[in-house]
């Protein structure tokens, strides 16, 4: 396990030990190993074998005299041996993609729609962030007046990914014709990554765009670096209500990193650059760390390019053998959607 040299005994001990504890919230007996269909050890030859397991930092106890609870560490290798290859069922992807037939009229490419998805099939809190990988690149802008000088810019980038954002235009509806101005802006950034377009406006003036004053300033306003992007959060309520958060101290703090979408939307593309699916535990991430708390991020693409991840937050006791699946076959089901042009 994990480079570990395990025996099949100390194996399935651990994976008992762990199974129960997702299960209860509570340190496991020897005697409650003992007690499960297949196990055919004694309790005292169980005691022995978790001795063992604490020994190599797997397991750990509340006072001398309590059950076992698994470690962080322990929980990891928990995940990378039997969680992390494990395959969606059937059912779970007749599921997931029930319910994207069902808004298929509607764009999949909703963030709200992904982490209300997540959090519906998973029951904990979910989150979809977007962009995560190299800035897309433009394949067209649309302005479109909603009136007292603000401007609605669609901004349509290379596989059809659709970014909306708002931006200020003062002399709007006087002098500046705002189907010629996104015209201009198309004709010339169409084929530019969005970043290689915000350097390109702060550096040439608006002379040399065509552009007066006040339009140079609200098209940079308009591609301004969204920082950490678009994130969306659903189905907190899954985590007030279930018992591992059942203390306002422990409620207060997944409450916490929740609100703090940047830090978290940060964690999740640092962590994304390696793997497809990262799980997170306790400790060993700062977000997880305060909350006790448990995530679980997959990427999503379109046409073969990152754009986003989708995932949840929970308590770092949750059942990652359901909900592990369960994430990755929403990216995957929803990478197809974007490829098919679904949206």
């Amino acid at each position: 396990m994990s480079g570990m040299n395990f025996s099949r005994r100390e194996g399935a001990v651990f994976e008992a030990i762990v199974e129960l504890f997702l299960r209860t919230g509570q340190p496991v007996a020897s005697r409650e190993v003992a007690g499960r269909k297949g196990q055919h050890l004694s309790p005292a030859s169980i005691r022995g074998v978790m001795a063992r397991l604490e020994e190599l930092g797997l397991l750990t106890r509340p006072h001398p005299s309590a059950g076992c609870t698994p470690t962080d560490q322990g929980l990891r290798v928990h995940i990378d041996q039997n969680v992390r290859n494990a395959k969606p069922s059937a059912a779970v992807r007749r599921r997931v993609e029930a319910r994207f037939e069902y808004v298929k009229p509607v764009a999949v490419d909703d963030l709200g729609w992904v982490a209300g998805l997540a959090a519906d099939l998973t029951h904990e809190a979910g989150v979809a962030v977007r962009p995560v990988g190299e800035d897309p690149v433009l394949e067209s802008l649309a302005l479109v007046p909603l009136g007292a000088g603000r401007v609605l810019g669609v901004i349509v980038s290379v596989g059809h990914w659709v970014e909306k954002r708002i931006a200020f235009l003062k002399d709007q509806g006087l002098t500046t014709d705002l189907s010629a101005l996104a015209n201009r802006i198309t004709r010339r950034f169409s084929g530019e990554r969005l970043d290689v377009i915000r350097d390109c406006l702060a550096e040439d003036g608006p002379e040399s765009l065509g552009l007066s004053v006040e339009e140079h300033q609200f098209i940079q306003e308009l591609f301004r670096d969204p920082g950490d992007g678009e994130v969306r959060v659903a189905g907190t309520e899954n985590l007030i209500e279930n018992e591992a958060f059942s203390e306002v101290g422990r409620i207060r703090s997944v409450v916490k990193v929740l609100e703090d979408r940047p830090r978290l939307a940060g964690e999740w593309r640092r962590a994304l650059r390696t793997a497809t699916t990262r799980v997170f535990i306790g400790s060993e991430s700062q977000l997880t760390a305060s909350g006790n708390l448990g995530m679980v991020a997959t990427l999503f693409y379109r046409e073969g390019q990152t754009v986003g991840a989708v995932g949840i937050v929970g308590p770092r006791r949750m059942p990652y053998r359901q909900v592990v699946p369960v994430v990755q076959c929403i990216g995957e089901t929803l990478s197809a959607y974007l490829a098919a042009g679904v949206g």
